[in-house]
């Protein structure tokens, strides 16, 4: 389990931390809800900083393009491209292995980093949040991992998690969520698993009536649509329930 951490870190981060790497590469994925914890310990640490929210929203958004080499974010952008510009499973599969940026692709990132500013600017406070929605949002590239195929053929290091991976991997990790969201049960909580999951079951959906599974892009873009309704739907409980 040590060695699949150390691959986790390595597939989700730019941090080559020591260790050799697992066997299987779907061992990390029972790590993944672990790297989200390492994000959201950085998150929390900077929200004790007096820094006005905008500014602490700006330095966690920040940090996060930068440890993640912003592939999550080219996984949304190639995501929108491909389902906005393709018809057919041909069609979107090629257009997102495309290297150019459409308009799509610009749109989406635009909203997507708009959402995250704005509401992570009136989440500075609430800690159990910036702890849990990080943590979802990986955990939710591994439900659809775990129970979608792989889209494509060929190898990669997408396509080596999603093949290996089985219904064990998302079950174990739901159950690590579900148990943190109990401990620090409260309506911003509960609205931040309800808004990931939501995104994830619209996503997972809609990709595998369109490309017939999951690629890399499409787990990319599951990581940050979740965060970004996590602290949406987070942000409306605290309103609706303060």
């Amino acid at each position: 389990m040590g060695l699949g951490l150390a691959t986790a870190f390595r597939t989700l981060t730019r941090f080559r931390v020591p260790g050799g790497d697992s066997k299987k590469e779907s061992t990390s994925l029972f790590w993944f809800p672990a790297v989200g914890a390492f994000f959201a310990s950085i998150d929390i640490l900077l929200s004790l900083f007096p820094f006005p929210p905008m500014v602490f929203a700006s330095l966690v958004m920040a940090f996060n393009a930068y440890a993640t080499r912003g592939f999550h974010f080219d996984g949304l952008c190639d995501f929108a491209d491909g389902f906005g510009g393709g018809y057919t499973k041909e069609e979107t599969l090629s257009i997102m292995k495309d290297s150019h940026v459409g308009s799509f692709a610009l749109i989406a990132l635009s909203c997507a980093l708009l959402v995250q500013f704005s509401t992570l600017s009136s989440l500075k406070e609430q800690w159990p949040v910036l702890l849990v929605v990080p943590m979802l949002s990986r955990t939710m590239q591994v439900v659809l991992a775990g129970f979608l195929p792989y889209a494509r053929e060929g190898k990669g290091t997408a396509g080596n998690l999603v093949r290996q991976a089985t219904w064990i991997h998302p079950v174990i990790t739901l159950v690590q969520m579900g148990a943190v969201c109990y401990l620090l049960r409260s309506p911003a909580v509960l609205g931040s698993f309800l808004g990931a999951a939501l995104v994830t079951l619209f996503l997972g959906n809609t990709s595998r009536k369109r490309i017939g599974g999951v690629t890399g892009d499409v787990l990319g873009a599951t990581e940050v649509l979740s965060e970004c309704f996590g602290y949406l739907f987070a942000l409306a409980f605290s309103i609706l329930f303060s």
